[in-house]
């Protein structure tokens, strides 16, 4: 699996131009994280280009979705939870620790360093597959 800062420098390519320098800059000060952590719930700069939808559905058929585009069987997470943020987890574990879970933080499941996600903000409602072309 590539490393913890690939895989969250990557995240940043799903956000809007203006938006992506800020990100980036916010992850490595434990200060600017834990502010961007707490941020991630009303993130609205999720490049439109980039975002599917993701209709209702299981932990389990959303990973056999991810794994569809190439998703491996690891994730790595950016999570406004503290026990899930910055943990590396089998991507089945990781959806329902996320989806089923109930849970009310915002999360990014980094499937593919740069080129494929998932994000779920505090609103269950509010979940997408985020992918880059090619």
């Amino acid at each position: 699996m590539a490393d913890r800062e690939e895989h969250e420098r990557g995240l940043s390519r799903f956000l809007v131009g203006e938006w992506r320098a800020r990100f980036r800059e916010s992850l490595a000060p434990a200060k600017r994280r834990d502010t961007l952590r707490s941020q991630l719930p009303h993130l609205t700069h999720l490049d439109p280009r980039f975002t599917t939808p993701v209709p209702e559905q299981t932990a389990v058929e959303l990973a056999a979705w991810l794994r569809e585009k190439g998703a491996g069987d690891r994730c790595y997470l950016l999570s406004e939870d503290p026990d899930l943020d910055g943990r590396e987890l089998p991507l089945d574990e990781a959806l329902v620790a996320i989806m089923a879970g109930g849970s009310p933080h915002a999360t990014f499941a980094s499937c593919v360093p740069a080129q494929l996600a998932y994000f779920q903000d505090g609103d269950p409602a509010n979940r997408y597959v985020l992918e880059l072309p090619g």
